[in-house]
């Protein structure tokens, strides 16, 4: 049986844990060559070890997405590695709770830092890439929030960000139409991963009933396949998926 995004080149940002982690696993088992990124390399590369275990390709690189050379860096190391990048995924991101009137200048920063320049670095350095090689294109993948939506309490500065990268987003398929680059954004609702849990955050068992169920990360991974997977003049430029229970996005009852 062949598999969806054989022998495409993606690259996962935030790939150390998580959502990100998920992502690039699910692209290696569907045939993806797999750049993963972050800033823990020692993780990266346990991560990328058990995905080559298995029969897949996989590369880590530490790279700090705020950062220019960093990212110029990661999409050289691709190339070097592969010879083209088909996928982004721009997954990198922080949040913690902080009331309004307690958000110091310095962490508005840092939130918008990973959360927004990030996916702006990334996204400008993708563009470059798909746009010069042959043939053309590729798919952008901007991983967003139900917040964006339907806000959390004293969360500001990141629902601010996924209200921009929704922006970007569209800015992006605009203008890399031409070029054969698209982009696509996905607003995941509360998933199971190293933030949910720090946050005491678990999925429920038999017979409980809480306000907000969370998914695995697999769940989401599996709509970033599916936005890839698509033939090269079709985009599916938006998708949500949330749990069932997720009564805070849908509504109560």
């Amino acid at each position: 049986m062949s598999k969806q995004l054989q022998d495409k080149v993606a690259i996962v940002t935030g790939a150390s844990s998580g959502l990100g982690k998920a992502i690039a696993e699910t692209f290696a088992a569907e045939g993806a060559k797999v750049v993963l990124a972050a800033r823990r390399k020692e993780v990266l590369a346990e991560i990328t070890a058990a995905i080559n275990s298995k029969g897949g390709v996989a590369l880590e690189v530490a790279a700090d997405v705020t950062k220019e050379t960093d990212v110029a860096n990661l999409f050289a190391e691709a190339k070097r590695a592969f010879g083209r990048v088909d996928i982004v995924v721009n997954n990198a991101g922080v949040a913690s709770a902080t009331p309004v009137d307690e958000i110091s200048l310095q962490y508005w920063n840092e939130v918008l830092a990973v959360n927004l320049t990030g996916p702006f670095l990334m996204s400008r350095e993708a563009v470059k890439v798909m746009k010069a090689q042959s043939p053309q294109g590729g798919r952008i993948i901007n991983i967003g929030s139900v917040s964006q939506k339907t806000p959390r309490p004293d969360s500001m500065a990141y629902t601010a960000t996924k209200h921009a990268l929704q922006g970007m987003t569209h800015q992006l398929t605009m203008d890399g139409r031409k070029y054969g680059v698209v982009a696509s954004i996905i607003h995941p609702g509360a998933t199971l991963s190293s933030f949910t849990a720090r946050r005491g955050r678990t999925a429920p068992g038999p017979g409980e009933t809480p306000a907000d169920y969370v998914m695995a990360a697999e769940d989401v991974a599996r709509v970033a396949v599916l936005m890839c997977g698509l033939p090269a003049e079709v985009n599916l430029y938006e998708a949500t998926i949330l749990p069932n229970n997720m009564r805070s996005f849908i509504g109560r009852g």
